[in-house]
Order: C-alpha cells, then sequence, then structure tokens
C-alpha cells in the first residue's frame, strides 16, 4: 500500500526542486527582443493581417502599436503584404521597452527579388505605404 503513494510523493519532489524558467519566446523571434526570455513584461498583440496588396492595417492595430512606442510597453504587430507578383513579403514590428521599433522583412518567398530576413531599429512610426513609415531607421542587417 506504502508503493501507490511512491509516485505521488516523487511527483511532489520534483515539482518543487524544477527550477522556474521564464517563458520562451514566441517562435521566429529574435533573442534579445523584448518577447524573449529576459523580458517579464507582458506583450501586446497588436495582431497579424493578411493585407494583400492593400497598404492599410486597421486602425484599431495601428493605434495599439502607436500607443505601445508612446508609452514605452512591448507590443507586436505583424503584417503580410504581397508583390505585384502575389509573393508574401512578411513584416514583424516590435515595440522595445526603450520604444524603438524592430522591424523584421522576410522576404524569402520573394521569387524575384532578396531572400532573407532583413533587422532595423526604427523610430518615429506614423501610417503609411507599405505597412508603417518611420521617421528614422538603422541600416537593414541580415538576420538569418
Amino acid at each position: 500500500m506504502r508503493w501507490k503513494a511512491l509516485p505521488a510523493a516523487l511527483l511532489l519532489l520534483t515539482a518543487a526542486c524544477t527550477p522556474d524558467r521564464p517563458p520562451a519566446a514566441a517562435p521566429g523571434t529574435p533573442a534579445g527582443s523584448p518577447t524573449g526570455s529576459a523580458s517579464l513584461t507582458p506583450v501586446a498583440d497588436c495582431g497579424t493581417h493578411d493585407l494583400g496588396h492593400r497598404s492599410e492595417l486597421p486602425p484599431a492595430s495601428l493605434s495599439c502599436l502607436l500607443d505601445a512606442v508612446d508609452q514605452h510597453r512591448p507590443a507586436v504587430l505583424r503584417a503580410t503584404r504581397l508583390t505585384i507578383e502575389g509573393d508574401p513579403i512578411r513584416f514583424t514590428y516590435t515595440v522595445r521597452q526603450d520604444g524603438q521599433v524592430e522591424v523584421l522583412t522576410d522576404t524569402r518567398e520573394d521569387a524575384f527579388g532578396y531572400r532573407g530576413v532583413m533587422r532595423e531599429l526604427c523610430t518615429g512610426p506614423a501610417a503609411g505605404p507599405p505597412v508603417l513609415d518611420f521617421a528614422r531607421c538603422s541600416s537593414p542587417t541580415p538576420v538569418r
């Protein structure tokens, strides 16, 4: 009879000895970004949008991102646009706690252009083509 209680006791002991791990970063999130394991602040999800050939984000998503920048709160917005030929170009906008926006542009599925992921750090976001416009951005650097 005592052996039946042993697995439950081991489970409790194991749970008590397991170190707490911070949540893993979201898939496709580069290390060091606000959604990485070092961040303890919740990240606002401003939406994921397939815009096709349109260049406008829904106003609520745009407000979510711009408010996060103004308040220096982490947030993520994802948008996909299509090239003229119909290939998807994926943008991921990640607001950092310092108010800068990390922009990842994924063109790996573009059959007629550069294929890769580029990263920029930007400031001063506003609505504009293709999805957002920025007052200033760093030079694009390859991620993968």
